[in-house]
């Protein structure tokens, strides 16, 4: 994604805190994203895809997740990583060659790139993940729609979506302590962690603000997918769904 907020820089934000990226994650999901991550590959792998594509893939979680589900249901599936960060798919890289020294499991191709421009042809993919991702593409970004229509050109009619992003919960209690959560715990730890307060601070805001299952579905439905199934995840701070393009 070359195109987006000009306030909040992402490319350079993903660039500073390549290195510190999952061990951030595993401190504020309380070590849960690497569960989330599983349920969201088993929902992919489940439909036995031939060409799979990770979406804004970063270090690599979740599309090493898809190859180890698909190694175990004995899933012959072309794995691709995609993101527009060179040293956040240089970590995934690296931990991909330390995952498959012991382990038999499909190839992966990791590519660089904007998600605004794929270099896909139309229809390629059976299905296409995107994990903690698409809040960057579409929230408050001038390019939402271009991301929006790349990622249902480069999905076949049938394809299916799975995404798994942050929701703003449903329970007011619980919105309460999210949001004190995101406002003054997350930016700053993961400021002192990381060494980039600024964007922390960000993904915290984008977070907070996001949309609700509801909004997302919709936003997705317009934009040429139909929902499967949703499922609330972590008390309604992350959400998880299923869609299929029409």
């Amino acid at each position: 994604m070359k195109e987006g907020q000009k306030d909040y820089p992402l490319h350079d934000f993903y660039g500073d805190i390549h290195s510190t990226y999952d061990r951030v994650n595993r401190v504020f999901t309380f070590g849960r994203d690497r569960s989330w991550r599983r349920k969201a590959a088993r929902e992919v792998i489940q439909g036995r895809p031939a060409r799979v594509l990770d979406l804004c893939t970063g270090t690599g979680d979740f599309v090493l997740e898809l190859a180890l589900q698909a190694a175990q249901a004995s899933l012959k599936t072309e794995l691709t990583g995609f993101d527009f960060s060179h040293e956040m798919l240089k970590e995934a890289r690296q931990k991909y060659q330390e995952l498959k020294l012991g382990i038999s499991m499909p190839d992966i191709h990791f590519e660089e790139g904007d998600a605004g421009e794929m270099p896909f042809q139309g229809g390629y993919f059976d299905s296409l993940g995107i994990t903690f991702g698409i809040r960057n593409l579409v929230y408050a970004n001038t390019s939402a729609s271009k991301h929006l229509s790349e990622i249902t050109r480069v999905l076949r009619p049938g394809g299916q979506l799975v995404v798994l992003e942050s929701c703003r919960p449903g329970s007011p209690l619980w919105k309460v302590f999210n949001d004190l959560y995101l406002r003054f715990i997350l930016p700053y730890l993961g400021g002192l962690i990381s060494g980039n307060l600024k964007a922390y601070q960000y993904l915290a805001r984008s977070s907070k603000n996001y949309y609700s299952i509801r909004e997302m579905g919709t936003i997705l439905e317009t934009a040429g997918f139909k929902m499967i199934r949703n499922r609330s995840l972590f008390m309604g701070s992350v959400m998880l769904l299923v869609l299929e393009k029409r």
